[in-house]
């Protein structure tokens, strides 16, 4: 018996850790909707918008690399709410990734076009947080 709930125990604990580090390493996207800005006011915090494609090469390379950079997403959950969008549906159409920095209030601070590597996209983060002011950006 004691055997048994041991067992348990241990194979509990590694899947703990197996999600526990999974879900660390990802960026926890939400869909696109208008509440994305009142939280973002709430929480005093900025909005990452990614716009990509199923079919965009380049936005499943950022998605595969810069994305998952780990000082990129400790700066996405300390100072960004990360939502993701189709850019076909969503914003604008548009062949590339496309990354947008929004306010709480919605008004855009930056906007790259294109694939954009995680020492690249870790740069602009850092930037937008510690500055957030559309013309400093410009």
């Amino acid at each position: 018996m004691i055997r048994k709930i041991l067992t348990l125990f241990i194979i509990y604990f590694i899947a703990s850790s197996t999600w526990a580090t999974e879900n660390n390493s990802i960026v926890n996207w939400q869909k696109w909707s208008p509440k994305v800005f009142e939280q973002a006011r709430r929480e005093e915090r900025l909005v990452l918008l990614d716009l990509t494609a199923e079919w965009c090469q380049f936005c499943r390379k950022m998605d595969e690399t810069s994305y998952r950079d780990p000082q990129v997403i400790n700066i996405i959950r300390q100072y960004y709410i990360p939502v993701r969008a189709d850019s076909n549906s969503r914003y604008e159409n548009d062949p590339r990734p496309t990354t947008v920095i929004f306010d709480g209030n919605g008004i855009e601070i930056i906007k790259r076009q294109g694939y954009l590597r995680p020492q690249w996209l870790l740069w602009l983060l850092e930037a937008v947080a510690q500055n957030p002011s559309p013309e400093a950006h410009r």
